[in-house]
């Protein structure tokens, strides 16, 4: 059993190593995923979903420095959109101390200590059609802490070509960190499935978008 179980634990640090995509989330339970606070989050459908209960987050055990995420999500419910966090600093911060990206249509905020605000020319808005919230869309997300940059481009209806929504630039900002779910307001209702994660991505850019 000892050399099956190291014999994965090599496939998987090969894996992380040569750029090969791996699941965050295989719809059945949360494991390898930290809620705060405790019992917000579900699985619904083989969604991550929330309950709605508090503002708060779910976040990766894990940390990242550069990485693709792909997700499929929509938001159910509530008075404020689904929002990523990334470069989070700490669990005990509000909304880890990190950056936010609304999705799928590109709000944004940056909650680092003696920050927090809208984070003015740092992101940058594309065009981009005005997508329904209420809809399945299909995210990615290029996220590279060493350079403090991240982009996000969405396709609604998944499966088609997606479109580039917003990119971010700040070096400083930057930090290796888990990645997470926000809930903004408690009341809010969001889901997100098919969650995969590159790590050191050798293709640059967005893939979606070509």
């Amino acid at each position: 059993m000892k050399k099956i179980l190291a014999t994965v634990a090599a496939a998987l640090a090969l894996a992380a190593s040569t750029g090969v995509a791996q699941s965050l989330f295989d719809g059945v339970d949360l494991k390898g995923w930290i809620q705060k606070p405790g019992n917000s989050w579900t699985v619904k459908d083989a969604s991550m979903a929330s309950l709605g209960t508090a503002r708060g987050f779910i976040y990766t055990s894990n940390k990242y420095t550069f990485y693709r995420v792909f997700f499929t999500m929509r938001h159910v419910g509530g008075n404020h959109q689904a929002c990523v966090l990334i470069f989070g600093r700490s669990p005990s911060l509000d909304a880890l101390g990190g950056i936010q990206f609304q999705v799928p249509n590109g709000g944004h905020w940056d909650y680092r200590p003696g920050v927090n605000n809208g984070g003015g020319s740092e992101f940058k808005s594309l065009p981009h059609p005005k997508f329904n919230p209420a809809l399945w869309s299909r995210v990615e997300m290029l996220v590279n802490a060493n350079t403090g940059t991240a982009r996000m481009a969405v396709a609604q209806p998944v499966g088609t070509k997606a479109v580039e929504v917003l990119d971010f630039s700040n070096k400083v900002a930057g930090v290796t960190g888990p990645l997470a779910w926000q809930i903004h307001n408690s009341g809010c209702l969001d889901e997100y499935k098919d969650v995969t994660i590159t790590i050191n991505p050798k293709t640059p850019g967005l893939l979606s978008t070509q």
